[in-house]
Order: structure tokens, then C-alpha cells, then sequence
């Protein structure tokens, strides 16, 4: 028998080990609603605790680094949930969004902390983090001549159309902000969004696409001349 003081032998999951167990987890909570409930409750007391959070977060971010491939699976898992589910996915979304209008508090902090660690990230000069190579671009391109930038910093909250919008930059010395769109069609989608509650709420925004990304210096310092404050 092994001692109390005596670690546990880690156990190493394969990808279809952590596959099979998360969709078996998936199975059982979605007819047991109320062991979902205790579980749910269980996290928030866990991670009410700092040291427990701090914990968590330093487990988490370990096991990510050993097991990449893994974590990628889970990842096209939930992906494919969510997929196979698009009315639970609306659902949430709406409820989400309700929620962080009420409390725009919250919605900082989920844009903060709530980052999937898997997605791709490329740093800029400017020390910050960017999703995409695009804003990475802009914001080396805003390092080279000067220009300091925020980085999806100051979120805008439109109550009466029920939208949150995350403008990609800010520039506090123009006090203006950018938007980068990529060519994949949501992009696209929430251009058109975007530029609609802009305009009608005077929110001076540069809009940057692929194409006006071949020519910062005409393009971006021809929008930004002569409005710096």
C-alpha cells in the first residue's frame, strides 16, 4: 500500500485517449444536469481562491507546453461540438452578449483572460501580442515611425443595437482607432457591422484591409495626417 505522503505515477494520455474521455464527459453532463451544476459551483468556489487560481494557471500552462498535439485535438473537438450544435452556439452567443452589455466590467475581463492559449500569436516590436500577421504588420509599421498604439484595449459597447465591438488598435495621440479586416468572409461581416454603427455614432476609425496593407506609409499616414492632438 502506498504511503499518504507518496505522489501519485502521472498518468500520460494519448490524443484519442483525451478525445474519447471528452466527449464521454460531454455525454454524461448533457443528461445530468445537476452533477453539471455541482461541478459548475465547485470551479467558482476553486478558483475564488487566488493561490488556487494561480495554481491552476501554472498546471495548465505546463501541460499545454507537454502535450501540444493533444490540446490541438481537444481544441477541433469542441470546434466540431459547436458546429454540429448551432443553435446551442446562438444561444449562448446571445446570452454572452447580453451579459457583458449589462456588465461591461466582465467583458474586460474575458478579453483579458479569456484568450484560447492555442490560438497563433506574433509578437510586435511594440512588446504586445497580435492574432494575426496582418496587425502584426500595422503595429510594426506604428512602432517604426513612433506611433504608439493599445492593442484591443478599449472595447465599445453599443446598448440600444445589442453589439460589442473590439477595435483593433488605438492610437491615444490621434485619438483615433484602426481596424484591420482579413480576407475570410466573417471578416467581411463585421466590416460592414462596424462600419454602420461607426458612422452613426461618429467614431472616428481607419479601416485597414490586405490590399491597403501593401502601402502603409501612403495609405495609413495619408488618413492620419494632420489629426494629431
Amino acid at each position: 500500500m502506498k504511503g499518504a505522503g507518496e505522489k501519485r505515477k502521472k498518468i500520460k494520455w494519448s490524443a484519442e485517449t483525451i478525445k474519447k474521455r471528452t466527449l464521454a464527459l460531454k455525454k454524461y453532463y448533457s443528461t445530468n444536469p445537476l452533477e453539471r451544476k455541482k461541478v459548475s459551483v465547485w470551479i467558482k468556489k476553486y478558483y475564488a481562491n487566488p493561490q488556487s487560481k494561480e495554481k491552476a494557471s501554472k498546471i495548465r500552462k505546463k501541460y499545454y507546453q507537454e502535450h501540444p498535439q493533444a490540446i490541438k485535438e481537444m481544441d477541433r473537438i469542441i470546434t466540431r461540438w459547436w458546429h454540429e450544435h448551432p443553435n446551442i452556439k446562438k444561444e449562448r452567443s446571445i446570452a454572452a452578449k447580453k451579459l457583458f452589455i449589462e456588465h461591461p466590467e466582465k467583458f474586460k475581463k474575458f478579453i483579458q483572460y479569456g484568450n484560447n492559449p492555442n490560438r497563433p500569436r506574433f509578437r510586435t516590436k511594440q512588446g504586445f501580442i497580435v492574432k494575426s500577421r496582418g496587425e502584426q504588420q500595422i503595429a510594426n509599421f506604428l512602432a517604426n515611425n513612433k506611433i504608439k498604439s493599445d492593442y484591443e484595449k478599449y472595447p465599445l459597447i453599443f446598448k440600444e443595437e445589442g453589439q460589442i465591438c473590439i477595435p483593433d488598435f488605438y492610437l491615444p495621440s490621434y485619438k483615433i482607432y484602426i481596424e484591420f479586416y482579413g480576407g475570410f468572409p466573417k471578416a467581411w461581416k463585421k466590416k460592414v457591422m462596424k462600419n454602420k454603427l461607426y458612422k452613426k455614432y461618429k467614431i472616428p476609425c481607419i479601416f485597414i484591409t490586405p490590399a491597403e496593407l501593401r502601402d502603409l506609409n501612403n495609405y495609413l499616414m495619408g488618413e492620419l495626417k494632420g489629426k494629431k492632438f
